[in-house]
């Protein structure tokens, strides 16, 4: 949800300069956020309402003067609205690119603390890495997408150890079917889910 658009835009204050009701402070800052998830809780109840943010990321264009203490605050705020989940996009990754190879995942395990309800961490996670960070307890659920689109059949293949079929960044977002629906399945995948 936040990801450098408009509500991260608030948020974050290297975006937002504003002076009025919705600048300067964190809960000025954050107040359009909470209006949003108002009106969207007056649609549907909390269980069914997730918030996704990207702490410290540059994608964008984004930054903060300190966004531990924004997304310490947030996380902390988001809990009087008993939502379903918080998705935490890794600071290790931006838009669709590894910020740094190697860069170990720590958003996640600093607003765990926080938030009370479901964490699902997300941001270049590979089955090894996605069951560290739940073994340790620093979230509930662990999130691909890259390796997803790549293998639509990704949990058989986590269980199995199989090989992975390599992503093609080039087809992201393109408009059509290409690097969507193309990457294949492993022959003995399907015969499995029947």
């Amino acid at each position: 949800m936040l990801n450098g658009y408009l509500l991260d835009q608030f948020l974050q204050n290297g975006s937002n300069h504003r002076t009025d009701e919705y600048g300067g402070s964190p809960e000025n800052r954050a107040l359009l956020l909470f209006q949003v998830l108002d009106a969207v809780l007056s649609v549907w109840s909390s269980d069914r309402v997730g918030i996704r943010i990207s702490p410290a990321t540059q994608f964008n264009g984004m930054s903060d003067s300190d966004p531990q203490f924004i997304f310490n605050y947030l996380a902390s705020a988001l809990n009087r609205y008993s939502l379903a989940w918080l998705h935490i996009i890794e600071p290790r990754i931006s838009g669709n690119a590894e910020v740094k190879e190697g860069l170990q995942p720590g958003a996640a395990a600093s607003l765990c603390e926080l938030f009370t309800s479901r964490i699902i961490a997300a941001g270049g996670f590979d089955a090894t890495e996605a069951e560290a960070i739940l073994e340790k307890g620093d979230a509930d659920l662990a999130a691909f997408g890259r390796l997803f689109i790549a293998n639509p059949d990704l949990p058989h293949r986590f269980r199995r150890s199989l090989p992975l079929n390599p992503y093609d960044r080039s087809t992201f977002h393109g408009g059509d079917a290409r690097g969507y629906i193309d990457y294949p399945f492993l022959r003995n995948a399907r015969k499995s889910h029947r």
